[in-house]
């Protein structure tokens, strides 16, 4: 039988709390659980097994696991592809089966003829090994390869080739996730090694890789054959590179000239562009130049056929616009697709096939989570018309084939996965490249809900409930993110369908600090800022509750990553508005979030430490800190990963531990704790194990019920 202590709540595994306390920058920091930063420490051991078993038993009442695994396994059982890369004839692209654990690396033949290059349960039958970035070399007949293994991020690079499998070099340690940049007509490549990967939503910084102490990514050159020690290295901390921590992205165009480079010394920071041309200097030794009228915003170039190079930027446009320059005389650039009124420049594709009667240039931008792409003339930017759509949904960054006619992307709307569709230039037509084959989805009504937030500026809620209750109150889970500019869409979200076929309404809140309109809205909600992200938040809880859309003891809060932060900081502000909290791989101690992990990655967002201005406003906002004893908190689910290097676990076992100690109320503080498992990708079935427990917590607690029958 489970334990029940005095207050009617299950027991808690015991810790005693320390009294550290850290004086840092004009202020005392407590820090009561400090001793769970350390997960070798016996105490942390035996306190985390404590916690591991409290969950299992009261995991055991909760009834609806099994039918929200079964929904899930449902929702997501069809082949998912990804958008192909085009190499020599070749297609290559990933596919995850209905039935398989990872993506695994696909290629095409031109008859349709596919066959699986690089498997990663056939490579490790235990599921541990996941697949990273792969690029073919222009000619189809090699593609570099990455894996990672046991939830780690720190990717191995090795080359395959395509005609057997086989692998031909490597494995190169210590990768990014990234691709390389193949010479043309060599077999070589370019590619980086060590500094800090990904972003807080979905990677690790060991601080390893090259250089003392971690000094930060660096480009290498690698002939196939030789020591990747022997690689030579072209640009890195010591040579162009700014800061030690900086990040790279490595680009070639098709006709090897033009080497591109695009380096961010942190995730909210923005790029630096420099080009080197490969007609004047040998590859070990690129001449680089520096584009330094584009510093200080973000921009993704495109080196074209043509010789020009194209650019993404949001530099005096934060909503995106492309420019066009010659790299012989970069200081000529000029716009060539202005920045729209409303819609954010997305992605774009170049379609400069000779045969066409105008090159073209496609143009993705999106407004409110609706993707639209219009047909330009490459040369002038002159708007030429749309491209037919299967709907008014979600669309994909844009894939093509330099010197083509076609382009690539996928689509996507509540109810329809992610779906391959091609767009054909000579007939200007579009048209499904490969069906998913899905699952019939439940019958569900999407709609938005419109609030304010304390300063007046609206915030959207995307709402999926069932058809048959389109009013009235439901038992809602309510998602955010609001982080390093990645937006809410209203795409296929199986946990949504889930809980909605359930009987349910899941909400997501758009608030500052994602992506939704642009950087501007993406600034509203960083570092200074970062509190109209909780008060965004704050105001989509309200107005469920006073809109009669929840019941008033049936509202959920669940984030992710940086979305575990946002409602852990409104959770521990506004305790009352909430029946059940779900926080996953959360920052949740932001007075020491930038020790460990990829937190120093992270200060453009959050801030930091060592400006006692910005330590204020991270202590405001953190939730580690905000745990007031006495409180009637809400049940609180805290997951985490043993093998998480972007946000350490110590966040989830301290802020356990403090809310046990201090919730007056019934309702469980509970630690869930995966071991071999990192913030990023993991097999499908560990994905679906933690959607049904988040769901059949939140169920528990909001009082969602599963009628017989429903659970299939």
């Amino acid at each position: 039988m489970l334990p029940i202590d005095p207050a009617g709540r299950p027991e808690h595994p015991p810790i005693t709390p320390g009294d550290t306390v850290e004086r840092l920058g004009g202020y005392d920091v407590p820090d009561p659980y400090r001793v769970l930063e350390d997960a070798s420490d016996p105490t942390t051991r035996d306190w985390t097994a404590g916690q591991q078993e409290l969950l299992r038993q009261v995991r055991a009442d909760w009834s609806t696991v099994g039918a929200f695994r079964a929904a899930m396994t449902r929702l997501t059982a069809f082949e998912h592809l990804t958008s192909p890369q085009l190499a020599g004839d070749l297609a290559f692209f990933t596919v995850r089966g209905p039935d398989d654990e990872h993506p695994a690396l696909a290629v095409a033949d031109p008859d349709g003829t596919r066959r699986i290059l690089f498997d990663p349960q056939h490579h490790d039958p235990t599921g541990s090994t996941a697949l990273g970035g792969w690029t073919p070399d222009p000619t189809g007949r090699l593609v570099a390869v990455q894996t990672a293994e046991g939830g780690s991020e720190e990717y191995a690079l090795r080359v395959l080739e395509v005609a057997t499998g086989r692998t031909v070099d490597g494995p190169i340690g210590g990768c990014p996730y990234r691709g390389v940049a193949w010479l043309t007509g060599q077999d070589a490549f370019y590619h980086v090694r060590g500094g800090p990967r990904g972003d807080l939503g979905g990677g690790a910084d060991d601080g390893a890789a090259d250089g003392p102490e971690g000094t930060g990514a660096r480009l290498y050159l690698h002939r196939l054959g030789e020591d990747p020690a022997d690689d030579t290295e072209v640009l890195g901390a010591a040579r162009c590179v700014e800061e030690p921590g900086a990040e790279l992205d490595v680009l070639l165009g098709a006709d090897g000239r033009y080497l591109v480079v695009a380096a961010a010394d942190g995730l909210s920071s923005g790029n630096r562009v420099r080009i080197a041309d490969l007609t004047l200097s040998a590859p070990e030794k690129p001449h680089w130049h520096p584009l330094t009228a584009l510093d200080g915003g973000w921009t993704s170039p495109w080196p074209a056929t043509d010789g020009l190079l194209y650019l993404l930027t949001d530099l005096d446009a934060d909503r995106g616009r492309i420019l066009v320059l010659d790299p012989a005389a970069p200081e000529r650039a000029h716009t060539l697709v202005p920045e729209h009124d409303h819609e954010v420049l997305e992605s774009f594709a170049v379609l400069d096939d000779a045969a066409l009667p105008v090159p073209l240039l496609l143009v993705l931008r999106s407004a409110g989570g609706h993707g639209r792409i219009t047909r330009h003339d490459l040369r002038t930017g002159a708007p030429l018309g749309e491209v037919r759509l299967p709907g008014t949904g979600v669309i994909s960054e844009l894939t093509f084939r330099q010197g083509g006619h076609e382009a690539w992307f996928t689509y996507s709307d509540p109810t329809t996965p992610e779906t391959v569709h091609r767009y054909d230039a000579h007939r200007d037509s579009t048209e499904v490249w490969c069906a998913p084959g899905a699952p019939e989805p439940p019958a569900v009504l999407v709609s938005e809900l419109r609030c304010a937030s304390e300063d007046g500026t609206e915030v959207v809620v995307l709402l999926t409930r069932p058809a048959d209750r389109p009013t009235g109150p439901l038992p809602t889970i309510l998602q955010g993110y609001g982080a390093f500019g990645e937006p809410q869409v209203a795409d296929y979200y199986a946990a949504a369908l889930a809980w909605a076929g359930l009987g349910g309404q899941f909400a997501v809140a758009r608030v500052r600090g994602g992506g939704e309109h642009g950087e501007a809205w993406h600034r509203a909600g960083m570092r200074e800022h970062k509190r109209n992200s909780v008060d965004d938040f704050l105001a989509a809880a309200r107005a469920l509750h006073e809109r009669g859309l929840c019941p008033p003891d049936g509202l959920g809060a669940f984030g992710q990553s940086a979305g575990g932060l946002l409602v852990g900081a409104a959770m521990t502000r506004h305790p009352e508005l909430f029946t059940a909290v779900a926080a996953t791989a959360a920052l949740l101690d932001m007075a020491r979030y930038e020790l460990t992990g990829y937190g120093p990655y992270w200060t453009d967002e959050f801030g930091s430490r060592e400006v006692p201005e910005e330590l204020g406003r991270l202590l405001d906002l953190s939730p580690y800190h905000h745990v007031v004893p006495g409180t009637a908190y809400p049940a609180v689910l805290l997951t985490a990963f043993e093998d998480d290097a972007r946000v350490d676990p110590l966040h989830a076992r301290k802020m356990c531990a403090a809310l046990q100690r201090a919730t007056s109320s019934a309702r469980p503080v509970l630690l869930r704790q995966e071991a071999g498992i990192g913030h990023g990708a993991r097999a499908r079935s560990g994905r679906l194990a933690y959607f049904a427990d988040v769901l059949a917590f939140q169920a528990e607690y909001l009082g969602l019920s599963v009628h017989p029958g429903e659970e299939t």
